[in-house]
């Protein structure tokens, strides 16, 4: 996701500080914990005045609620397309969307694991409902609608493609620096874009049924 910034000489529009708070915060929330972040320090780091996060999100609490739901809407949109219209490619869209905007926010995965493991606080209770609350609706179902339609190898379980899935999705973003370093892996969004077409293959021969056969033949 693009940082704002500021020509020299221009002053920043109304639209360019909502941004520059929204990228502001994501980039503070994912290094800190949420009570260590303070709203002047999400002003600074954006260069406007603090009363702004009050005037677009009422709080700081409004802030990282709709930093979650701007950085994550492209996901969002992308399954819930794949719901409405899924097809046998519909969980490798699904993965190569997610690292594309997860190679541009690598450390984003970090908050969302963070802020779901949280102890049970009432301010923790809250980044959680913030959290929760902007994913979809509807539930992730197209390993299940690809099922009814016979897309699936006859012996997969849906529970264990649901499970294989999220590991694919989220690991590679969760990976501790010390385990990259022992296997010699270096992550860039370069890799992840290599990485995510190798992840789709494994989605598609580890799942999908052979389309040239029959039905009853899978």
């Amino acid at each position: 996701m693009a940082t704002t910034k500021k020509s020299a000489g221009r002053p920043l529009t109304q639209m360019d500080k909502r941004g520059a708070l929204i990228d502001a915060a994501r980039s503070l929330f994912v290094e800190n914990d949420y009570e260590k972040v303070s709203v002047r320090a999400i002003a600074l780091k954006a260069d406007v005045d603090a009363s702004l996060i009050r005037y677009y999100f009422h709080s700081k609490m409004g802030l990282f609620s709709q930093m979650l739901k701007e950085t994550l809407a492209p996901m969002f949109e992308k399954i819930q397309q794949t719901n409405k219209q899924f097809a046998a490619s519909s969980p490798e869209d699904i993965l190569t969307t997610y690292y594309t905007l997860m190679s541009q926010n690598p450390d984003f995965p970090k908050l969302i694991f963070r802020t779901a493991n949280l102890a049970a606080t009432e301010v923790n209770q809250e980044l959680q409902a913030n959290l929760f609350a902007i994913f979809p609706t509807t539930r992730m179902t197209i390993f299940d609608q690809l099922k009814q339609a016979d897309m699936l190898k006859s012996d997969v379980d849906i529970m264990c493609a649901k499970m294989s899935f999220i590991s694919l999705l989220v690991f590679p973003f969760l990976m501790p620096d010390l385990i990259k370093q022992a296997v010699g892996i270096k992550t860039n969004p370069e890799f992840f874009q290599k990485l995510a077409k190798h992840n789709a293959s494994l989605l598609r021969h580890g799942l999908i049924a052979d389309e040239s056969k029959p039905s009853q033949d899978r």
